[in-house]
């Protein structure tokens, strides 16, 4: 018998050997400080369009919780949204076209079918493109640009320093996580936004990779932009505010039922605008100005009979009306409700670049408010604050688009400093996500990939490849030949022989009409030696890398003697196993 057994000529070596933890981790506090500065620079860049084109001064402080003032240009605001177009055209169809939209689509689609690599001149163009179309009055929001920039960085760290894709995506995950910490200073909403939606699998390394990134940006973020919550409203951080009486809890069901039908026509309704647009006639630079002179228009309008834009930009100072109450008005609220979904679909429908987040958090405080007002003056004992119904009506809008309802529950604690609201917000969040997975299936992020033809999977997925040891499928249907021995005719058998290459015998398939179709028993195959206690996940990688077609189990990988291998793991154990995984979803 034999005492060694090489590879053989066909395998191919891994292109990328592991990174070591340490270097990984140097790297993750690197992504988390760019990440927390990047932030910070984007904020500025959004100030500078913004003072520029609305107040026409040279300045980069921006308040996104302060309206606007409506008496610089007069009836000339309408072309402020359209200046802003021009100039998000220009660069988007000239430098990055992957920097169109609202961003989280194209850090996925890197993730799924890129191998994690994203093009380091997207962080320019998506910072400048996306500053300006929020600066100029596009009803988006800075979280999902922060979120590719943030991608991007590490997408950028895990190709210089060469790894492997998981390794990579990990990075480009915590990269994410760090933005929308710094951004919203939310370091556990950003931990969970990467667990949820962009971590492939969960493991103890992705976690701390991506908490380290995290934390660093939160830290470097506060110390920049201040530790203050997004909507720093004191009456909210009182223990004792939020539901009163039990029973008002059954009020939420309805309510994220609401949120769940909301959410489902924000979704189709931006897809249904990109066509709109895009089945006009002319090019990118004339759609997306008429989309824009549209939201000029609706700004305008709501200056001259409101008082204020209302649904321009990130939509900040609206939301902290309704929270302390100015807006109280249940049909004006449900009206801003409408607009701004309108506004966000012409923003993105016609081109722009920006994030989906913020006029989600404006629809679900408009709305939470609007059916909160209804409820009180049907229930006037009713102890449930408005406020709460706002809350909860943030988080049920972004979880029911996005998919990401831990993250937007977690979040809209910590952008308000509010935790007393926890039951309600999660009970409509969780109905209205089932809601708008009952009537579409996709997110608002999936939906876009969708239609490319790429499929991406939404939410937390149980880790059974990883949990699977390959001890578990491997079969004992081998037979190891001695020099010179014959090749046996036992279909379905996996053999080697002692000049080290692999012999697999197949069953005999042929076809009705064409028994020249039949393969061949003894088809040479190439091969990988596996550890016995390795994951599923871990044979399918090593598979991958040497392009082998069967696993060889055994007790020393290293040693490759005969006398250690205990299994053999071909097409038929993976596929059972696959099977079995699948079964459990």
């Amino acid at each position: 018998m034999m005492a060694e057994i090489e590879s053989s000529e066909g395998n191919r070596m891994p292109e990328t050997e592991n990174r070591n933890i340490v270097l990984l981790c140097v790297l993750a506090v690197f992504i988390g400080v760019i990440g927390g500065i990047g932030a910070w620079v984007f904020r500025l860049l959004i100030g500078f369009f913004h003072n520029l084109l609305f107040l026409g001064q040279f300045s980069l402080h921006y308040d996104a919780n302060i309206h606007t003032p409506t008496n610089v240009w007069g009836p000339g605001i309408i072309l402020v949204p359209v200046i802003g177009a021009v100039g998000v055209a220009w660069l988007v169809k000239t430098f990055a076209p992957e920097a169109k939209g609202h961003g989280v689509p194209e850090v996925m689609d890197a993730i799924y079918y890129n191998e994690g690599r994203i093009r380091p001149v997207v962080v320019i163009v998506k910072s400048l493109a996306s500053a300006l179309s929020i600066g100029s009055g596009g009803a988006i929001g800075r979280e999902g640009p922060i979120i590719q920039i943030g991608a991007t960085f590490g997408s950028v760290m895990g190709s210089w320093v060469a790894m492997p894709t998981r390794q990579r995506v990990i990075l480009m995950a915590a990269g994410a996580g760090a933005g929308i910490a710094a951004t919203f200073n939310a370091p556990l909403g950003g931990i969970l936004f990467a667990v949820e939606l962009l971590l492939v699998s969960i493991s103890a390394q992705s976690i701390f990779l991506v908490a380290t990134s995290t934390i660093m940006a939160t830290y470097i973020g506060r110390q920049l932009l201040g530790t203050s919550p997004s909507f720093d409203v004191p009456a909210l951080q009182i223990p004792a505010f939020g539901v009163g009486d039990n029973w008002g809890l059954i009020l939420f069901l309805p309510f994220g039922l609401l949120c769940g039908l909301a959410g489902t026509a924000f979704v189709r309704a931006i897809y249904w605008a990109e066509d709109k647009f895009d089945a006009m006639p002319g090019n990118y630079y004339s759609r997306h100005m008429i989309g824009m002179a549209l939201v000029g228009v609706m700004i305008y309008l709501m200056q001259l009979y409101a008082g204020h834009f209302y649904v321009q930009g990130v939509g900040y100072a609206t939301i902290l009306d309704v929270l302390v109450g100015a807006l109280s008005d249940p049909w004006f609220l449900l009206l801003l409700f409408g607009l701004k979904m309108v506004a966000t679909c012409l923003t993105l429908g016609s081109g722009a670049s920006g994030g989906v987040f913020s006029p989600s958090l404006f629809m679900g405080a408009t709305l939470g408010a609007a059916f909160g007002s209804i409820m009180h003056m049907i229930f006037p004992a009713l102890e449930v604050g408005i406020p709460v119904f706002a809350i909860a009506g943030m988080a049920a809008m972004i979880g029911s688009t996005t998919g990401a309802i831990f993250t937007s529950v977690v979040m809209l604690a910590e952008m308000t400093g509010d935790y007393d609201t926890v039951l309600p917000t999660v009970l409509a969040t969780a109905v209205a996500y089932a809601v708008r997975r009952k009537l579409s299936p996709a997110s608002i992020y999936t939906l876009k990939l969708n239609r490319r033809g790429h499929s991406v999977p939404e939410g937390l997925s149980s880790a059974l490849l990883a949990a699977r040891r390959i001890r578990d499928i491997m079969t004992h249907n081998f037979t190891v030949l001695k020099e010179g021995e014959a090749l046996p005719d036992t279909p379905g058998t996996v053999i080697w022989t002692a000049n080290g290459s692999v012999i697999k015998t197949e069953q005999r398939f042929a076809e009705r009409n064409n028994p020249e179709a039949a393969l061949t028993v003894g088809t040479p195959v190439n091969f990988a030696f596996i550890a016995e206690d390795a994951s599923l996940i871990e044979a399918l990688q090593t598979l991958e890398q040497q392009g082998a077609d069967v696993a060889l189990v055994s007790t020393a990988p290293q040693g490759k003697t005969a006398a250690d291998i205990v299994g053999v793991v071909t097409e038929t154990e993976l596929s059972r196993a696959l099977k079995n995984v699948a079964a459990l979803h």
